[in-house]
């Protein structure tokens, strides 16, 4: 396995030392600081909540996620600084010579300017909309918050070749830590196995715009061959529309809306499926009401069959949804190793794998109840028992109906349903 880089707690610099070089005035200086330490609490939080000081550590922040991209493209720079066999970054060696103030200065700052890359949409007007038309039968490999290269994401490509050839390898999203372009190539192009599907699609995800998005817009859709971030297929039975939810963050524009209320108002009898990088609902989860004000009407009309997601690195499985008709999944757990959740280990098991474990919780306000997948990852080794297991799904669609399997990262089916 190529051994990716990990950035955490530790590899922080004490920026109370003498040597550290400062290039700012001492009105810059307290702004950045407040920042510094912002990151720093937040990845201490993140650490405790953890358990686990060598495991890689992410958060849902622009700023924390670009400083552990920074440190692990360092270490990358200079392996003589780590340990042999080490993944841990260690700040001091490469291109910044140990200036960190410098580099957060220059790096917050290219941040707040918000030098997005611009998106690249598909092109305007019907048919063209509707990228390939998919014959009676097909099927699609799927994983999301894949982008590590690390733990049962190289697992996960071994089986998806075993189970192949498919028609379509979707990838919903989140290149770690911020989707640098080093990242984009080196954790997603790298080993994504093109040959294995007639087609490739990875998602636009939050993290890869915590860098501007110029890995995900420049290297990624190049290398897939996709020519936008949002696109959809579709048969006589089916239409498959990817949304990009990360652009506008959580959210998405009236442009994109308009463009499947289009393809949705001209796909007559077709059952719709949508896959996005965020969420619509959670369980275990805050979730914001912009996508759902973004698609109230067609959530109201009931025309969505399912959605799938990732974001949330869980597996769960929600019962169909009782206002909007829907089925979703929440599929997010492709690489990032995410602590098991004491409610999660503490609910009723329905049932069990080995040493794998559907448990079901309740429904609430927001969410209707749902199978989570628990047990150990046997990926992260050492802290086996601290974290969730990996996986990714397959759909089979055959006619008017979708055949859903749910796979361990080695392989191992842990559950099948049929929706339509």
């Amino acid at each position: 396995m190529n051994r990716r880089t990990i950035v955490t707690l530790n590899s922080l610099p004490d920026v109370g030392s003498g040597g550290l070089e400062r290039r700012t005035t001492a009105a810059e200086d307290r702004v950045l600081r407040a920042r510094h330490d912002e990151v720093v609490r937040r990845l201490s939080e993140e650490t405790e909540r953890v358990g686990s000081p060598k495991v890689m550590i992410t958060v849902p922040d622009r700023d924390i996620s670009l400083m552990q991209s920074e440190l692990a493209s360092q270490a990358a720079a200079a392996r003589e600084g780590l340990p042999s066999h080490a993944l841990e970054a260690r700040f001091g060696t490469g291109r910044t010579g140990g200036d960190w103030w410098g580099w957060l200065k220059s790096t917050f700052d290219w941040v707040d300017r918000g030098d997005y890359h611009v998106i690249v949409r598909p092109p305007d007007g019907a048919p063209i909309d509707v990228e390939a038309d998919l014959g009676e039968r097909f099927r699609i490999a799927m994983f999301g918050d894949w982008g590590t290269d690390l733990y049962g994401a190289p697992k996960i490509v071994e089986q998806i070749r075993a189970q192949g050839p498919f028609d379509l390898l979707m990838h919903l999203g989140d290149v770690y830590y911020s989707g640098t372009i080093d990242e984009v190539q080196e954790r997603l192009v790298d080993p994504w196995p093109k040959d294995v599907a007639r087609w490739s699609r990875t998602l636009n995800g939050n993290h890869e715009m915590y860098s501007g998005g110029y890995g995900y817009f420049d290297v990624a859709l190049k290398a897939l061959d996709q020519p936008s971030s949002y696109f959809a297929y579709q048969n006589k039975h089916w239409l498959c529309a990817g949304l990009d939810t990360a652009y506008v963050d959580h959210d998405m524009d009236s442009k994109q809306v308009g463009w499947l209320n289009r393809l949705i108002s001209a796909a007559g009898r077709r059952k719709v499926v949508l896959f996005s990088h965020q969420q619509l609902f959670s369980r275990l989860d805050h979730q914001g009401p912009k996508l759902k004000k973004a698609l109230a009407s067609l959530l109201n009309s009931r025309i969505i069959t399912a959605w799938y997601w990732g974001h949330e690195h869980q597996c769960v499985l929600y019962d169909r949804h009782p206002a909007y008709g829907l089925t979703a999944r929440c599929l997010g757990n492709g690489g990032i190793p995410e602590p098991r959740k004491k409610q999660v280990k503490n609910a009723v098991t329905e049932s069990s794998i080995g040493d794998l474990a559907w448990k079901r919780l309740a429904a609430t306000d927001d969410s209707p109840s749902c199978l989570v997948l628990d047990g150990p990852n046997r990926f992260v080794e050492g802290e086996e028992e601290k974290f969730g297991p990996h996986g990714f799904m397959t759909l089979e669609f055959n006619g008017p109906t979708l055949h859903e399997r749910v796979f361990h990262a080695d392989g191992t089916l842990l559950r099948e349903h049929q929706i339509g």
